[in-house]
């Protein structure tokens, strides 16, 4: 009886670790107004997942609304971030339910709060973290749109001191905003907002989470400018260049359509009537793909990130040849990211066409046979001189 009471136990140790590296091994893909509280069903959570996300983030009305998503949508893989308004009444019930449930993946703290608000929000964290210190905590920051909105929206001198405040705090990670495409083109602080991010990453090794935008509506503060509908090109812009700079989640706005008010959100990949729209079916694609192309990025390590053709603020020339490239050109007006990274020991160059609307082509020469080009399904194959990059897409090569 002793022996199969070890061996059983042996068993679910097994079972149990083979879960913990399921999971790190999958990068999240997050919803940012995922399913709402009204609608929450094993249908509604069913199509979320087979749209490819894999984390739901919701205000609840309760607690009780909150767990009920958490079951709900456990039962398709899928897991949430929410708070409720006990969440800072009743920080014992809060935390004695949610630390039970599966579907549960961490407490929503605040939206884009300035350095005050940050510091105020870390008081209510460190509450929660005492008696739950296995979930996260999810804050998610301002971005870098104007030096002119700094001190009235995050009320810091600069944005550097803004991250450095934020990483301070128990959150166990870096999560901003910026949506880069609009009617008026790509904004120009844009990789400046990245450089700076991945910069407080390093520093305080924290991972930071990037966004996409698949939501058209009206660019806050700016009359004319409009956010317009998705196309694949735009998501992978949107998305490749996070990775390329080391993001470590990717999170769409948004999932659900809001209430349009002065924004006129609109086809959100579901809309405000609960029924796929024309962008659900992109996003389905988008995330088949970044499924398995995040593979690589998810645990690694970003070695160098620099640009050729066109250098935006903050961003800096690749100027010497990675390991074992001999050459490396590029014929493209945006030009490209060059980001190298490591991961299992191996060396990757990632290169990704910063144009939504043109082609790339590369021109490359090996100093070996070491090298390989790898597809997106992750596979290896050898290396040819020449490749056109699809609009906003990426390429990946092995360098040993």
């Amino acid at each position: 009886m002793r022996v199969r009471i070890i061996l059983f136990t042996i068993f679910l140790l097994k079972v149990c670790l083979t879960s913990v590296a399921s999971t790190d091994q999958t990068m999240p893909i997050i919803a940012y107004w995922g399913v709402p509280e009204q609608h929450t069903s094993e249908e509604a959570f069913r199509t979320f997942s087979e749209c490819g996300f894999t984390v739901s983030l919701f205000p609840y009305s309760s607690l009780l609304a909150l767990t009920e998503a958490c079951r709900q949508a456990h039962k398709f893989g899928v897991k949430i971030i929410g708070n409720c308004p006990e969440q800072t009444k009743s920080h014992h019930q809060v935390t004695q339910r949610l630390s039970r449930e599966e579907g549960f993946f961490g407490y929503l703290i605040q939206d884009e709060p300035d350095a005050i608000q940050i510091r105020q929000q870390q008081k209510q964290i460190e509450k929660i973290r005492q008696r739950d210190d296995k979930h996260l905590f999810y804050m998610n920051l301002f971005p870098y749109y104007n030096p002119k909105w700094l001190k009235p929206s995050l009320k810091t001198d600069t944005y550097t001191e803004y991250l450095r405040i934020a990483s301070s705090t128990s959150c166990q990670q870096l999560s901003f905003d910026y949506y880069p495409i609009t009617t008026n083109g790509i904004r120009a602080t844009w990789y400046y907002n990245l450089e700076m991010i991945r910069k407080e990453s390093i520093r305080s090794s924290k991972p930071f989470w990037g966004f996409v935008l698949c939501t058209p509506h009206n660019v806050p503060y700016d009359k004319g400018n409009y956010y317009p509908q998705p196309t694949l090109a735009s998501l992978r812009l949107q998305i490749y260049s996070n990775l390329a700079y080391g993001a470590q989640a990717i999170q769409y706005f948004t999932y659900w359509t809001p209430d349009s008010g002065e924004f006129h959100f609109h086809d959100g990949p579901i809309g405000q009537n609960g029924k796929k729209t024309r962008t659900y079916r992109l996003v389905q694609t988008m995330n088949q793909e970044l499924r398995t192309v995040a593979k690589l990025f998810y645990n690694s390590r970003v070695t160098s990130v620099h640009h050729l053709g066109t250098l935006a603020e903050g961003t800096t020339r690749q100027n010497t040849m990675p390991t074992n490239i001999r050459s490396l050109k590029i014929e493209g007006r945006q030009g490209a990211i060059i980001s190298q990274i490591e991961k299992e020991k191996h060396r990757y160059l990632i290169i990704v066409n910063k144009s939504h609307q043109a082609t790339l082509t590369i021109k490359i020469k090996s100093s070996n046979d070491i090298p390989k080009f790898i597809t997106k399904q992750l596979t290896e194959k050898p290396m040819s001189t020449t490749y056109t990059v699809p609009k906003g897409d990426l390429i990946i090569f092995k360098l040993d």
